[in-house]
Formats: structure tokens, sequence, C-alpha cells
């Protein structure tokens, strides 16, 4: 579904449905983050968490905006809007450089969602202009990943093939601080 389609309906819902819309993506964004994590070398792991952590507190600030305008956390889940995709298969370079650009597209999402709300909450804007900002650093931040991985595999189809573990590991090698023993 198209971005456009998505604010499509969620500007026919209600703020209820809409803010249960955004908490739900907020866990939908961190369990991508987590699977990443774990799939991931070190250091690409430790990105991937730091940004499985960052969604978690997004929700948490959400929650508490939840609780209170509405007074209760019980927040509703349109079911016919899609989420990001969280169930890619990570097996081999080139799954990774797939799944960190639907990682890249649900930043941008997420960030014209959270302007979106920022127009129709206006007493909330300064909490969701603050969101839209995260998601967009964090669109900046997967970007770059994104277009190291796409440079270093760029016609180099075993690169592209080759499992995970390996290239990460050896790419880790050259941007991991060393010390002496």
């Amino acid at each position: 579904m198209q971005m456009e389609d998505i604010l499509d309906k969620l500007a026919r819902l209600s703020p209820k449905e809409i803010l249960g819309y955004a908490l739900a993506s907020e866990d939908d964004a961190r369990e991508l983050y987590e699977h990443l994590a774990s799939k991931s070398g070190s250091l690409l792991g430790e990105f991937f968490g730091d940004l499985a952590k960052a969604e978690e507190s997004h929700k948490r600030i959400l929650l508490k905006l939840y609780e209170g305008l509405f007074g209760d956390t019980d927040y509703p889940v349109p079911q016919d809007i899609p989420f990001a995709e969280t169930t890619v298969k990570i097996d081999t370079v080139g799954n990774l450089i797939e799944a960190t650009r639907i990682a890249l597209e649900n930043e941008r999402n997420a960030e014209r969602i959270y302007s979106h709300l920022a127009d129709m909450f206006p007493e909330q804007r300064g909490i969701f202009k603050f969101l839209a900002a995260q998601e967009k650093a964090h669109y900046a931040a997967i970007k770059s990943h994104v277009e190291y991985l796409e440079e270093i595999t760029q016609g180099e189809p075993e690169y592209i093939n080759a499992p995970v573990d390996y290239v990460v590991n050896q790419l880790e090698l050259y941007l991991t601080p060393h010390t002496r023993p």
C-alpha cells in the first residue's frame, strides 16, 4: 500500500484509532530492528538494537500521550492498514540490503505519519514533531548503511550471495576499533 493510501485511510479514522495505529507501528518497527540486530554482526547488530530501543521509547511516549487524552492505555489497532514487513529472511548480504531498504522506507513513512499527526493534534504538535524528527534521523542513519552495503557489493555477485555472517564479519574487521594486548 502506498503512503498516500495510508494517510487517506488514517484521515478517516478516529483520533483513538490513529494513535493506536502509531503505537502498533512502533511495536512493528521494534520487532523489525530486533530481527535485524539478531542477524547482523556486532556493529550492525548494535546499530539495529539501538533503533529497536528508540522505537520502544517512542511507544512509551505515545502510550503516555494516549493515556492523557483518553484515560486508558487500551488502544485500538486498525485492521485494514498495513505495517512494516518484519519477517524478512536474512541469510545473504543481498537479503540484508533488502531488509535495510525496507527499514529505510518504514522510517520515511513514520516521519510522514508523525508530521500528519502534528497537524491533526495541534495541542500535541511538539511531541509529534519531535517523533517525526527522530524518524528522520533514523532514516538518515539507515540510509548511510544501505549506501555503504550497496557500494561494496556493486558489481560483486559473490558478495550479494555470500552468507551475511561471512561478509559482515569481514567488514567489521576494518570497522571495529583495535587495541594492542
